[in-house]
């Protein structure tokens, strides 16, 4: 018998990632999810792994990725934690 996973939705995300995504106008947010993977040297499938991480999971954006998602997003180092 396979076990269910827990669906993420309505629970808390570690990082802002998703957010900041979601808040692009339409043809930003495809522009991002482009270039986002080239920039950090992930591909699309881990980008989409870090928007999902929880907030009581383990799992981290290395420190050097998220440095890059702010500069990306303009935003304040430091802010893109949830934490």
């Amino acid at each position: 018998m396979r076990k269910k996973h827990q669906s993420s939705k309505g629970l808390a995300k570690k990082y802002k990632l998703d957010d900041l995504l979601i808040n692009q106008p339409y043809h930003k947010y495809l522009q991002a999810l482009k270039e986002l993977p080239e920039l950090i040297g992930k591909s699309r499938n881990t980008l989409t792994n870090y928007r999902n991480i929880l907030l009581d999971s383990k799992e981290m954006i290395p420190y050097e990725v998220g440095i890059i998602i702010e500069r990306y997003f303009g935003i304040e180092p430091g802010t893109l934690s949830n934490i």
